[in-house]
């Protein structure tokens, strides 16, 4: 899979199947518009691309300050996963946000040849969101395009969406998460030193410096698998606070199931597949070793 950053310059690209967006999270939803074009692009000899937009463009793009589900090198594994062959990534400057509808496809079409635009039905794009399905209809003659509309996937009676799996996840809705992307929701981050309470238990803990713009789930207790230095593991993961030390600061540790070794500075991901319980106060160490205990118990019994 090719990544190019900003607009194209000298490249020229022939027989293009096209998509725009955000794309954040990769869900199912949008899973369906990819897999459609390189279904496409398969049948016909094509190149798909998709123009996507650059991690710290969130405020200006969605009009609000907020974390991602997916971020920078993650979101590009996903898509090459998937077949993607050619991924444009943008930073959405005000410049960018003051093109229309028609000059942005203008700009577009200085470097691909554009056959086919594969887009959702609540598709909009372009200054002031001027540009949608219908709009897209109308100017597929002058552009040379086809397009393909695909409609949007509910799960029970909600529309699938970023921002309804965002929420679930703020809650720690794991299995309401897990269904919407397809996969386990992750946590990315580089492990770094902590206050090695964790050692003392009998339950050493890996100390995590989350990755910049990546949304952590809601306060609780979680198991999970843990990829590192190119190994997997199960692990106890605690987002929040830590009460029974009287420590009120919001981070994340992992217990590593049936590891031992020194990884500071290592990065480390950590794939959410079940929510324990809440961030409990407990009366004594003993009794939070205890729990520890009950919680590994369960974490060894989830199939991964």
């Amino acid at each position: 899979m090719e990544v190019k950053e900003g607009f194209l310059q000298k490249e020229r690209y022939k027989d293009i199947i096209l998509t725009i967006g955000f794309y954040d999270g990769i869900h199912k939803g949008h899973q369906q518009i990819l897999k459609e074009m390189v279904g496409q692009a398969k049948k016909r000899g094509g190149k798909t691309c998709v123009i996507t937009f650059a991690c710290g463009s969130e405020e200006s793009f969605f009009r609000e300050p907020l974390s991602l589900l997916t971020v920078g090198e993650e979101k590009k594994e996903i898509l090459a996963q998937i077949g993607i062959d050619l991924v444009i990534i943008l930073t959405f400057t005000p410049q960018l946000a003051s093109f229309s509808p028609y000059s942005f496809l203008k700009r577009l079409n200085q470097n691909l040849e554009i056959k086919e635009i594969v887009v959702g039905e609540d598709f909009v794009f372009g200054k002031s969101r001027e540009g949608n399905v219908d709009w897209l209809k109308e100017k597929g003659e002058i552009f040379g395009y086809k397009l393909k509309v695909i409609p949007l996937l509910k799960i029970g009676k909600e529309k699938l969406s970023s921002s309804l799996i965002r929420g679930w996840l703020r809650k720690g809705e794991i299995e309401k998460v897990t269904q919407g992307l397809g996969r386990y929701p992750t946590i990315l981050g580089k492990v770094v030193k902590g206050k090695r309470r964790g050692r003392d238990l009998g339950y050493p803990t890996a100390n995590l410096e989350p990755e910049l713009y990546k949304l952590l789930p809601g306060a609780g207790v979680y198991a999970g698998r843990i990829s590192l230095k190119g190994e997997t593991y199960k692990g106890i993961i605690n987002v929040g606070t830590r009460p029974t030390f009287r420590d009120t600061s919001f981070g994340v540790e992992v217990h590593i199931l049936r590891f031992k070794g020194d990884i500071y500075e290592e990065p480390i991901k950590i794939e959410l597949a079940a929510r324990l319980r809440e961030i409990e106060e407990f009366p004594s160490r003993l009794h939070l070793t205890k729990k520890l205990e009950e919680d590994t118990r369960r974490a060894e019994r989830i199939k991964l």
